[in-house]
């Protein structure tokens, strides 16, 4: 694969999340300890000074996983590739917020179920602790967590809980987002187009510039193919598809995916203000 590297699929480490101070505390296991016998349970009180460390080289990970049943899920693992590693996801819904996240280009890393918050004094929690789903390190370097939940499913004891969980956040200085879901027509139709997302499936120079010029108008799926490989169209679906997962062509997700679908080049591609995408 000429030198690409994968990390290997992370094991939850079992944790204790008895708090050790009255007030709220973040429990977590680094990956420095990955290869020890033993496993080396960090904790600090939440604040901003731990909210300001360097998460990236903590690399926190797993300290929960669940077996899916609940979830009708077998848990399955989703290829991030700008970290050549796999992220858990233990329910559909879980990998439906993850593809999202990955097509939408805002978050470099992702973590699941890094941590255990805590909760301590003064929180409505106070006793309790909660397993964020995801941790994500965003393009400008800030962090923030995320919990996947269907919005159907969001009751009063929910909210209460990510209500906490945002002040915890807050303490942190980092973003905090429950993620409720999307439509599930753009949803299947981004999956579709999500298998063409790795770098194999990237065209070269040459044939990009004749997909994206030929598609300043708006073309169909099947016209871009036909016309960047007219001896075997279906051979150019990859390449079509993997630039509009880039962002580079637009097309309407609501609607029913096809080889009649629309591609049309970007704004970026028109403003001619296209970066390294």
């Amino acid at each position: 694969m000429g030198g690409i590297q994968v990390r290997p699929v992370d094991i939850a480490k079992r944790i204790t999340t008895r708090r050790r101070s009255a007030g709220t505390e973040a429990h977590w296991v680094s990956r420095i300890s990955e290869h020890d016998s033993t496993i080396h349970q960090e904790f600090a009180p939440v604040s901003r000074d731990l909210g300001d460390r360097d998460w990236s080289a903590i690399d926190p990970m797993l300290v929960r996983t669940s077996k899916g049943v609940r979830h009708y899920f077998t848990g399955a693992l989703y290829y991030w590739q700008r970290s050549r590693s796999h992220v858990w996801c233990e329910s559909q819904e879980e990998r439906w917020e993850v593809l999202w996240l990955d097509y939408g280009g805002q978050v470099d890393r992702l973590w699941a179920q890094p941590m255990a918050i805590a909760f301590g004094h003064g929180s409505r929690l106070s006793g309790h602790w909660h397993v964020p789903d995801l941790l994500a390190q965003f393009t400008d370097g800030s962090y923030g967590l995320f919990d996947v939940r269907p919005i159907r499913l969001v009751d009063d004891q929910a909210r209460v809980q990510f209500d906490e969980t945002a002040k915890v956040c807050s303490a942190l200085g980092w973003q905090y987002r429950v993620l409720t879901g999307h439509d599930p027509q753009a949803t299947r139709n981004l999956d579709c187009i999500s298998v063409s997302r790795h770098d194999r499936c990237r065209p070269a120079a040459r044939v990009e510039a004749l997909i994206l010029d030929a598609a300043r108008g708006g073309r169909t799926r099947g016209e871009l193919c036909r016309i960047v490989s007219p001896d075997c169209p279906p051979l150019a679906c990859a390449w079509v598809d993997n630039l509009a997962w880039r962002g580079l062509l637009e097309l309407d997700l609501a609607a029913t995916f096809s080889s009649e679908t629309v591609y049309t080049s970007s704004e970026r591609v028109l403003e001619g203000t296209l970066a390294d995408a």
